[in-house]
Parts: structure tokens; sequence; C-alpha cells
């Protein structure tokens, strides 16, 4: 058998889940295409970074923490998808703990950032995105972090979301913020600020 990389079921603008059929540009999707983007992003911020600290051995490993919220970011592709086609908790009983982002994961991103933050100086400006190639990419990411947060406080109320996806993705561009940050030190590259000119 081979794989099927389209189905043409889709051509009118519609999809169907189940018993549910919902247009392409409903807030559901918009999130789960969001999160997808977010997640393909740090797959490049995570071969940038496997490439340039190759011979480093930063006390933070970007390389592992980039590829934790990515696994992080299917949990919570699952769930949006759960709650948005109504797959019902019978269905999810065995993997219900597998299909939600979970407080320890909000806790997780925070002493991820708590390490960070003892490496790297205080901050007392904003910083201007970039500086080395790997700070700029992470950047990005915190952006598009910052977007499906967004979606998912709009999707909110439409569908319940639990409150740990939402915090995880509050944290998340924090997060993202320093290892931005971290990759910069890690790199030795300076940290520019705006001079509002």
């Amino acid at each position: 058998m081979r794989t099927v990389f389209f189905t043409g079921k889709g051509d009118d603008g519609q999809t169907r889940v189940g018993k549910v059929t919902l247009p392409k540009d409903d807030p559901l999707f918009e999130l789960l295409g969001e999160l997808d983007e977010l997640n393909s992003w740090l797959g490049l911020c995570r071969v940038e970074a496997k490439h340039i600290l190759s011979k480093k051995t930063p006390r933070v490993d970007i390389v592992s923490s980039v590829l934790r919220l990515q696994e992080t970011l299917f949990i919570a592709q699952a769930e949006v998808a759960a709650a948005g086609f109504g797959t019902s908790k019978k269905e999810n009983v065995e993997r219900e703990r597998d299909m939600h982002v979970t407080d320890p994961k909000v806790v997780e991103l925070e002493e991820l950032i708590r390490n960070v933050d003892e490496e790297v100086a205080l901050i007392t400006k904003f910083i201007i995105p970039g500086g080395s190639e790997l700070a700029a990419r992470l950047d990005v990411a915190r952006t598009l972090a910052r977007r499906a947060e967004r979606s998912a406080v709009r999707l909110q109320k439409k569908i319940e979301l639990s409150p740990a996806l939402v915090q995880f993705l509050n944290r998340l561009s924090s997060a993202l913020f320093a290892l931005a940050r971290y990759a910069n030190y890690v790199l030795q590259f300076p940290e520019d600020h705006p001079t509002y000119r």
C-alpha cells in the first residue's frame, strides 16, 4: 500500500472529521495551522542549533529543549483537534493524558526560563531581534507562539481548551525569547538595543 498524500475531498473548502464538517478557515484550523507552522519553524531552529553548537556544551541544551517543545506542540495539536471535532472522552480514555497539555509541561517551561535566566545578563532594555542566525530564528518562533496564543484565546470562546494549554502557549513565547538570548550568549553575539532615533 502506498502513502496517500491527498484525498481530493477537501477541494470545496470544507474538512470533515467523523460527523463534524467545518470550513477550512474556521478558528479551529487557524490554531491548528499556527501550531503546525510554529512546530515546523522550531524544526529549522533545531537543525541550526545542532549545526552551530555541535562543538559546544552549553549548560542549557538548546537542541533537546527545542525538541521537547516540538513534542509538546504535537500534544497541543491533538488536544485542540479532539476538542474541536468532539472526540469523546470514552474514545480517548486510555490516551487522555497524552491528549492534553498538562500542568507539568508548564512547570517544565518555567524551569527552562529560570535556567536560562541564571546564565544571561539581567535585561534592562528592549532587545532588537537578531545577533546570531539561531537567535533570529528563535525570535521568529517567539512571534509565531504569540500568534498561536492569540488564536487559542479566540478559539477558547467557542470550544473548551484546557487552562494548561493556554498557559503553555503563554510561557512558550517567553521560553523562546529566553532561548534566543541564550543562543547569542553562548555564541558570543552582543545584544542590540533600539535607539529610537
